[in-house]
């Protein structure tokens, strides 16, 4: 055994787990189907950009927008595995040199990976970047490099960040790195590609710093937890992108930990009846669970697609935005009463559909807001579209819910 020899079997492990996880999840046969349809459509589309005329949208992109979609491909997968496992500690400890070839050949293999990622994007914009910014095959080649020494500088500084730091200064030194290089890239397109002195000092600056970085992460020592740590994370990063939307993220455990939204008892209807105080807890509920964030995204999501299409035709969009909003929150009111604490407090009958109107109308309120706005705004002049359609956001709030209370109180009589 040698530390190629265990690399390669690391290596050959770590792509038969991650084939397996795919595995899981995609049924193979019906991937062929939907795949090679979408092979020969693909490849017609990008033949089509080499021999046909180039869409209207792609011919009015400024060059101004390529960096900022270039930094896209340099984040997207951007960590560094480097095969540490756990029982290293026992077996490869006395021999140093086995560890960092281990990490040697991560480093390289992780590379090569980046850039071939990297170079399938490039290979897809490539005629873009021909016939729309007339750049020649040498510029894209510069292009390309200078994007993937930046990339490789962000993967060598992630990893470092993440050996050496934890908890807010890692968030902190992480966001204050991203900026930085992701500045001296955006200055360097915008204005280097054509300028040999402006190429040749980023070059050598990004060299510089990498090597730097490289030869300060092969220096670590004391830090063997932490540096098993973040390989566990590289290593489940596929599983954890799979289950992200099915998986809530657990939560850390806190003592005496106070939620930041309503944290006092406080009023939010001026009625003391038992439907009007129910209905208070089941906003406060919802607004300091998981919820609030699935429910900022959605109105985000909303807005967007209420703003994107020209008016008259969004009127069709903010309506089937509201109705499905109202069935979504009407499904967490349903599920709340359908909790076991519920069940034993001793509610009236009609409890449910009593406290329908003023819990839908605190639920709905922000986002119908939004949605009413946005929708003013592509109809009206904003100077005063904007005022009317808060204004109307409302209004449309309180009709719905008073739809709501009205069909709740005919259901409880029954």
């Amino acid at each position: 055994m040698t530390a190629h020899k265990l690399f390669v079997r690391r290596w050959t492990d770590r792509m038969r787990e991650q084939f397996k996880i795919l595995r899981s999840i995609v049924d193979l046969t019906i991937l062929l189907y939907i795949g090679i349809p979408g092979l020969l459509l693909g490849g017609r589309a990008y033949y089509g950009l080499w021999s046909e005329q180039l869409p209207g949208w792609v011919a009015s992109l400024p060059y101004l927008l390529v960096p900022f979609f270039l930094l896209f491909f340099v984040f997207v997968f951007a960590g560094l595995s480097l095969y540490i496992e756990a029982g290293d500690v026992l077996f490869l400890r006395q021999r140093p040199l086995w560890i960092r070839g281990l990490m040697l050949r991560g480093c390289m293999v992780g590379l090569v990976k980046q850039a071939l990622f990297l170079g399938a994007a490039f290979l897809l914009l490539w005629p873009v970047f021909a016939r729309h910014y007339g750049f020649s095959s040498t510029e894209i080649g510069i292009l390309y490099a200078g994007t993937f020494t930046i990339k490789a500088v962000l993967m060598l500084a992630s990893n470092i960040l993440a050996v050496l730091t934890k908890g807010w200064r890692r968030i902190v030194l992480s966001y204050l790195s991203l900026t930085l290089l992701s500045t001296i890239y955006v200055a360097w397109a915008l204005s280097g590609i054509e300028r040999p002195w402006s190429n040749a000092v980023y070059f050598a600056l990004s060299i510089v710093v990498a090597g730097a970085l490289g030869w300060c992460r092969f220096r670590i020592q004391g830090r063997f937890d932490a540096e098993v740590r973040e390989e566990e994370r590289q290593k489940t990063k596929l599983t954890a992108l799979l289950l992200a939307s099915a998986v809530d993220r657990p939560k850390a455990p806190h003592q005496n930990a106070k939620p930041w939204l309503f944290r006092h008892v406080r009023r939010m209807l001026p009625s003391r009846s038992p439907e009007a105080r129910i209905a208070e807890t089941l906003v406060k509920s919802f607004f300091r669970g998981s919820e609030l964030k699935l429910y900022i995204q959605f109105t985000l999501a909303g807005l967007a697609a209420i703003l994107l299409p020209p008016y008259p035709g969004n009127t069709i969009v903010y309506i089937l935005v509201l109705l499905l909003l109202i069935f979504w929150l009407n499904s967490h009111r349903r599920a709340f009463f359908a909790r076991e604490l519920m069940k034993i407090l001793p509610l009236d009958k009609g409890m449910e559909y009593q406290c329908a109107a003023p819990s839908m109308l605190m639920l709905l309120m922000p986002a119908v807001i939004c949605f009413t706005a946005g929708f003013g705004i592509k109809a009206f002049p904003v100077w005063w579209g904007l005022p009317v359609a808060i204004f109307g956001g409302i209004l449309v709030t309180g009709i719905l819910a008073s739809f709501y209370g009205k069909v709740g109180i005919a259901l409880a009589r029954k």
